[in-house]
């Protein structure tokens, strides 16, 4: 199996500064575009030289975790909202501030909707607590499993991989909140959650559509599920909205891994669209309506069971998860040591 070269400081800092001068650019080239050509074909033909730059972009990354986040980042939502504004979709619009465009086209950021403060209303500032208090959260429980994974030996694989859901989960949420914090300090602006609460859910639908992350479920709603459905109907809709995901999870493996895809991220989101399109029937004819306790446990065990099985297993076969977290402990050492450093400065300077 190919692997990524060691991460090392000067290789994802050149990264990192390659990514912060390309992604603003062609951020600008597009805003600059849109205005100036009308929605369709043309601003399409315009947009399409920018799409391969940032498919390229992660590949810069030896990090698993940057390489992963820049996919999320830059391959899936920013190539989609980019191609969603060539039709005047999605949440990108050419006619917003430069500022509050390139934060919404490189970032996963999306502006709250909804009435806007007069200036007779008091102001309500940014909303720190909508993100400050999800940061603390996820800094606190993955603490907890940064201690327990290497006491997880004894455990039953369904439970360590619920576990690792936990982890991705809780490092999603983390990040996604921090830029969340900031892009809403920055503009001044409320921002969207991106996460509720999916680690225990009622049914598929209630995973996919309400709980986890919602702007690329806005996303694939908008350039998969609303077209296909507008023409065959709402069933075929699903199916394209997860065979979408599917093929951008195909793309996550090779990105990670460097090696082909295997179909199993495909059949895994055909089998959650198949969950989904059934679950409706059965409510719809009103053959499931269980408890509500009991429809937690269902549909938790349901997604806990697939997961393992289908989503978990290529990337645990090819060791991902290992490198992860190891990279994750090593990053943990380096703030350690960083912050050792600094207090030893400071409080050296104080009683000197």
């Amino acid at each position: 199996m190919q692997a990524l070269g060691r991460p090392t400081s000067a290789s994802e800092l050149r990264a990192l500064a390659w990514t912060t001068l390309l992604v603003p650019m062609f951020a600008v080239y597009a805003r600059y575009a849109c205005r100036r050509l009308r929605p369709g074909w043309p601003r399409l033909a315009a947009l399409l030289p920018t799409l391969p730059v940032f498919v390229y972009l992660p590949c810069l990354f030896n990090s698993y975790h940057l390489r992963l986040f820049s996919t999320f980042f830059h391959t899936w939502l920013a190539a989609n909202k980019l191609v969603l504004l060539a039709f005047d979709l999605g949440p990108l619009k050419p006619s917003l501030p430069l500022l509050p465009f390139l934060l919404c086209a490189g970032l996963p950021i999306k502006l709250r909707e909804g009435p806007q403060p007069t200036s007779h209303s008091a102001s309500p500032g940014p909303p720190v607590a909508d993100f400050l208090l999800p940061c603390g959260r996820s800094v606190l429980f993955l603490t907890g499993l940064a201690l327990l994974f290497p006491h997880t030996g004894s455990l039953p694989l369904y439970v360590v991989h619920y576990l690792y859901c936990a982890q991705i989960f809780l490092t999603l949420d983390l990040v996604f909140s921090s830029v969340g914090l900031v892009a809403a300090a920055v503009l001044g602006s409320a921002m969207e959650r991106q996460f509720r609460a999916p680690l225990v859910v009622a049914s598929v639908n209630d995973f996919w559509g309400r709980q986890w992350n919602l702007m690329a479920v806005d996303l694939l709603r908008a350039s998969a599920y609303k077209p296909v459905r507008a023409r065959w109907g709402r069933d075929a809709g699903v199916l394209a909205a997860f065979l979408m995901s599917g093929v951008l999870h195909e793309l996550l493996y090779w990105y990670m891994t460097l090696e082909p895809p295997t179909g199993e991220m495909l059949l895994f989101f055909t089998l959650q669209a198949a969950f989904h399109v059934a679950e409706r029937w059965a409510r719809v004819a009103g053959l499931w309506r269980p408890p509500k306790a009991a429809a937690y446990l269902i549909g938790t065990t349901v997604m806990v069971v697939t997961i393992s099985e289908l989503f978990f297993g290529p990337f645990i076969r090819a060791g991902i998860d290992v490198r992860m977290i190891q990279e994750a402990a090593d990053a943990v050492q380096l703030v350690r040591a960083v912050a050792k450093r600094l207090i030893v400065r400071l409080f050296g300077a104080g009683s000197s």
